[in-house]
């Protein structure tokens, strides 16, 4: 079945209204009221939903685009629509309150702008772009009776650009533009968008080549490499009336298969060494505290005071802490040094920190702690790889020994005469 034309649809309906009118008319003065008041109704609709869709007679302003009016082959006249913005006579789209002066705005009924066709005719052209959606690349391709005016994000893909070592990758870029001057992107340069994604493609590949390919694989350089391409391609884009917004890096991969599988490969050793190593740390910490805690309740049972207490001072105070109980936590930590040996199988001396601040003279008691750490650090390290001359059916002793007030006077009394040698 045949498809009519827009206008010729609307033609044969104003055409069969007239027949009405006439044949009502023609038969009283009413009839021919009533004819001469639909008559020009039916031709109303017509043009409003018929027509004016499709250009003819008639075109609608859309929020957030720019129509253009030719005349033969010539520019005539431009129209925009969008909320915030208005247009001069140098065809720049503006900010409200921006004190230029505005362009006449054009004759418009309920949305509706009528003008001279066939004279006069709304450009068209045809519209090339790409899109991103999920990783994946789409070509686009349109014939367009308008002009974009608002932010839009447009797609560029640039094939084995080659690092500095020499090593090819592909990479996908959102640019999201801007066009502020609707009759340069048209008119001033043959395809302005074809024209931004060759700029961008070759200041990518510069880029790139300056850089090695762990860094662009990485995207360590993404903040570099936006500023490097804005730097390379703004100013070029502004002269035919576009403006870059913002642009952004969403996949940058291997163009070779085999560097693909290596990089990802390096990715997963490296994340597990990283996760190894968080582990140790976090095993290590939590052996030190326990540690200090035996040092704690050392102490706690030679003074007399509570584990709480010292707890609580210590968090204040280090340095107090120990200026104040210096000979126990000498002591106490002689003990904490062999008992690691001890758990260690191996012989391991944490001399304590000899440094003194403040009038007191005491202990600079903060840096026991780390001491601590690095020491089970080093023990880890030891229980991960054994001694050959190890028995391996000796039992590991399990858990902190509790020390009673007595062995705790014991061992003060063998340090004191220990310094006294």
């Amino acid at each position: 079945m045949e498809i009519k034309s827009p206008l010729t649809t609307g033609g044969m309906i104003i055409a069969f209204a007239v027949i009405i009118g006439i044949v009502i008319g023609s038969f009283s003065a009413p009839g021919a009221l009533l004819a001469l008041i639909l008559i020009p109704v039916v031709i109303f609709l017509v043009l409003y939903l018929v027509w004016a869709p499709h250009g003819i007679f008639a075109f609608f302003l859309e929020e957030g685009y720019a129509k253009i009016i030719m005349e033969g082959d010539s520019f005539h006249d431009m129209h925009i629509k969008r909320k915030g913005k208005y247009l001069i006579d140098n065809y720049d789209v503006v900010n409200e309150g921006s004190g230029w002066p505005r362009k006449k705005p054009p004759f418009c009924i309920l949305g509706m702008v009528p003008y001279l066709w066939p004279f006069r005719k709304v450009y068209t052209y045809n519209q090339r772009w790409v899109k991103f959606k999920d990783g994946v690349k789409e070509k686009r391709e349109e014939v367009l009776d308008h002009v974009i005016i608002m932010p839009y994000v447009y797609g560029v893909e640039v094939k084995d650009a080659e690092t500095e070592g020499k090593v090819p990758v592909d990479m996908m870029i959102e640019v999201e533009t801007e066009i502020f001057n609707p009759y340069k992107a048209m008119f001033q340069i043959k395809d302005w968008n074809a024209a931004m994604t060759s700029w961008i493609e070759g200041a990518t590949r510069d880029f790139v080549s300056q850089n090695s390919y762990e860094q662009i694989i990485k995207g360590e350089l993404s903040e570099n490499f936006k500023g490097h391409i804005i730097n390379k391609v703004e100013k070029t884009l502004e002269k035919y009336g576009v403006k870059i917004n913002n642009m952004a890096v969403i996949q940058v991969v291997p163009s070779n298969a085999e560097y693909e599988k290596a990089t990802q490969q390096k990715i997963i050793e490296e994340r597990k060494k990283e996760a190894t190593i968080v582990r140790a740390e976090a095993d290590a910490q939590k052996e030190a505290i326990a540690r200090m805690g035996s040092a704690l309740q050392m102490v706690a049972s030679a003074t007399g005071q509570t584990v709480e207490k010292l707890s609580k001072e210590l968090e204040v105070n280090p340095n107090a802490l120990h200026t104040k109980y210096k000979e126990p936590f000498t002591i106490a930590m002689d003990l904490v040094n062999r008992n690691m040996a001890i758990d260690g199988k191996a012989y391991f001396e944490m001399k304590m920190p000899s440094n003194t601040s403040g009038s007191g003279g005491g202990t600079d008691f903060s840096n026991m702690m780390g001491a601590i750490i690095a020491a089970n650090k080093i023990i880890e390290q030891q229980k991960k790889e054994p001694s050959k001359s190890e028995d391996p059916l000796s039992p590991t002793p399990k858990g902190e020994k509790v020390y009673t007030k007595q062995e705790i006077d014991d061992l003060i009394a063998w340090g004191e005469k220990q310094r006294k040698q």
